[in-house]
């Protein structure tokens, strides 16, 4: 290979170096080479900054060469330089250096003359290092702590849905959800109906997109307040920052990232992997972002059974959104027909709430039945599942209520046949459920549901309508009356 020979014969150095660290890991067949191995450890003392940086990365494909990557590190003079020794060494197993690699962290942590700019780049590279090759103490909550503002956030337009799980608290609807006072976050997390917690930081709201803007607010905002408020734990949290921005701007993200490191140095590192928060950009309105904290290891254990999902499965606290809205219609203990059940999300969360005495779910897809088995047991729930096509189910029995998920045309893509299972389903439901019976219907297919309530209007009464947004398009929900 030109670059190894070049390398050895002291040619064309630096382009060399730069040429066989181009190449994938196949074709750097580097670790047999001895010589080239001593050869890269003596160009460590390279009077060219880029020989030893290129040198050290390359060495890190060797086995067992940790220490003398650390103590080049230790008497390297360029700062632009350190990160690729650190680099190197996270190619290797690290973890009996653990206590190295703090120390050099907490160095950097330390910094005086160093530009921050050498040191977020050594970070980057130190810190998930760090977390990877030690067990991350994960950050406990105090059971009871001074009150924080939350949100639980909910569907867009549904923050009532919210309210009788929070009567107890002082609360109030805002546009992301529910804003409520807790002393205990644990209490909010069996709510079934909000999405995640969130806790808006003072002071980092109705900024621009602009990196000088959100700068001055997360400056100027309440963050270690909070964490000082809900933990014991003084030590560092890990953090990384998310972009829920209409238009996403990962240049600017990075640059936030850096900022909020330079703010609160010895507070918040940031890394990608094994975080203890999030700090969220919102943009509540256009061209106006709010900040949150989110708490990635607070796990509610709500919806532990949901470990099996396919591209279509209806999220759960969506589920149990619809299920709120449809409760005051649903029969104790009746019988439940679910003829989409796909993964059994909707049907599982509809017994969460009111139990029934007999509960089915009818697939044509086979993966989607089996996933709705493993997520029932999980639940602690009986239901009873058939794989076949639910328009030539026959029944022995009539159904109470029918609560669905119906198939739209982004999942079917043939307008025709949408068209048809449309028809047949309504046609089928004088022949399913009983007079007096429900159906609870959601869909983004208005104009089909529309049209077969004309034509079924002597049988089929329409109860409730609800329209609801998820992203850019519309749902709705539907509580049918059988007469």
């Amino acid at each position: 290979m030109d670059f190894v020979s070049n390398i050895k014969n002291n040619e064309r150095i630096r382009e060399s170096l730069i040429g066989l660290k181009t190449l994938s890991d196949e074709e750097l067949l580097l670790k047999s080479d001895h010589e080239l191995k001593e050869k890269l450890i003596a160009l460590l003392n390279h009077e060219d900054p880029k020989v030893r940086k290129n040198s050290a990365i390359l060495l890190g494909h060797y086995d067992n060469t940790i220490d003398i990557l650390l103590n080049a590190y230790q008497q390297e003079k360029t700062e632009y330089v350190k990160d690729a020794y650190l680099k190197g060494i996270s190619m290797q197993d690290c973890h009996h250096y653990l206590d190295d690699l703090k120390d050099i962290q907490k160095q950097l942590l330390n910094f005086e003359d160093t530009e921050v700019k050498h040191i977020q780049a050594q970070l980057k590279i130190l810190n998930p290092l760090i977390l990877k090759n030690q067990v991350h103490k994960k950050k406990i909550i105090k059971l009871k702590h001074e009150p924080v503002d939350v949100i639980l956030t909910s569907l867009p337009y549904y923050q009532f849905v919210l309210f009788e799980s929070v009567l107890h608290l002082k609360y109030k609807p805002v546009t992301q959800g529910v804003l409520v006072r807790t002393d205990s976050i644990y209490d909010l997390l069996n709510i079934r109906t909000y999405k995640e917690i969130l806790i808006p930081l003072r002071r980092a709201t109705k900024m621009s997109i602009s990196l000088e803007s959100m700068s001055e607010g997360l400056k100027n905002c309440n963050i270690c307040e909070i964490l000082d408020i809900l933990y014991d734990d003084q030590s560092l949290f890990y953090f990384r920052v998310v972009d829920s921005l209409r238009h996403k701007d990962p240049g600017l993200i990075k640059k936030v990232s850096e900022q909020i490191f330079q703010m609160y140095p010895h507070k918040l590192l940031n890394t990608t992997e094994n975080y203890d928060i999030e700090i969220v950009l919102k943009e509540v309105r256009k061209d106006q972002v709010n900040a949150y904290l989110k708490l990635t290891h607070l796990q509610s254990p709500r919806f532990h059974y949901r470990r099996e999902v396919i591209a279509t499965s209806m999220q759960p606290y969506v589920a149990a959104t619809l299920v709120q809205l449809a409760k005051p219609y649903m029969k104790d203990d009746g019988k439940v027909l679910d003829p989409f059940v796909g993964t059994g999300t909707l049907l599982i969360e509809k017994n969460f709430v009111k139990p029934s005495k007999f509960s089915m779910g009818i697939d044509i897809y086979g993966d989607g039945i089996e996933a709705a088995r493993k997520n029932t047991k999980l639940a602690g729930q009986t239901i009873y599942y058939v794989h076949k096509d639910a328009l030539r189910f026959v029944n022995n029995e009539m159904f109470d209520e029918i609560i669905t998920d119906m198939p739209t045309f982004a999942q079917m893509n043939d307008e025709i046949q949408l068209r048809d299972v449309y028809d047949r389903f309504f046609d089928r439901i004088k022949r399913l459920v009983k007079p007096g019976g429900y159906v609870f219907l959601y869909t983004s297919e208005i104009s089909l549901v529309r049209k077969n309530l004309r034509l079924q209007e002597g049988y089929l009464n329409l109860i409730e309508h609800y329209e609801i947004p998820r992203g850019k398009n519309m749902f709705y929900f539907f509580i049918m009356k059988v007469k």
